[in-house]
């Protein structure tokens, strides 16, 4: 594709028609360069389908499928060795699915019960946090009392003076 100079960029960018015109002939060109790929790809399956004889329904094989008497005895051992390994790849993938999903229930419920933790452990400390604000209120109440019979015993009222 060629490169467009900064003169005609900024045609292109002022002209609508232009740039429209080149958009569209680059999805003609893409267009046909995609096209053959489908015709040749037509082409190489109408060659396979050519070249497979049509199989002959056997009595009891409506889908097409010959039956075991009728394969060739290598081809079905090697049939029946291939699914057997599939039967056994999927009961693996499904223990493991199961062994998969025990651990995530066992770690959940571990997961559960620290949370269950964590929030007993908030409780109790929100319960602490209010005793400790009581006992400073308490505290502060108690103080300001003796500062203030300190500061009345010390203007003369007796009665509030400690005892010697």
């Amino acid at each position: 594709m060629a490169k467009l100079s900064l003169s005609d960029q900024a045609k292109t960018e002022r002209d609508p028609m232009q740039k429209t015109t080149m958009i569209m002939a680059t999805l003609v060109a893409l267009a046909m360069a995609t096209g053959g790929t489908v015709q040749a790809q037509d082409r190489v399956e109408q060659l396979l389908a050519a070249g497979k004889p049509k199989p002959e329904l056997a009595a009891g094989a409506a889908d097409g499928q010959a039956t075991n008497a009728e394969q060739d005895p290598a081809e079905l051992r090697a049939t029946q060795a291939l699914n057997a390994e599939i039967t056994a790849r999927n009961d693996l993938a499904q223990s493991q699915e199961r062994a998969d999903q025990a651990a995530f229930a066992a770690e959940r419920a571990r997961w559960e019960e620290r949370q269950a933790l964590n929030a007993q452990a908030r409780l109790d400390w929100e319960a602490s946090m209010r005793a400790n604000d009581e006992a400073r209120r308490r505290w502060e109440a108690d103080r300001a009392r003796w500062e203030a019979d300190v500061r009345a015993c010390q203007a003369g009222d007796r009665s509030r003076c400690a005892p010697q």
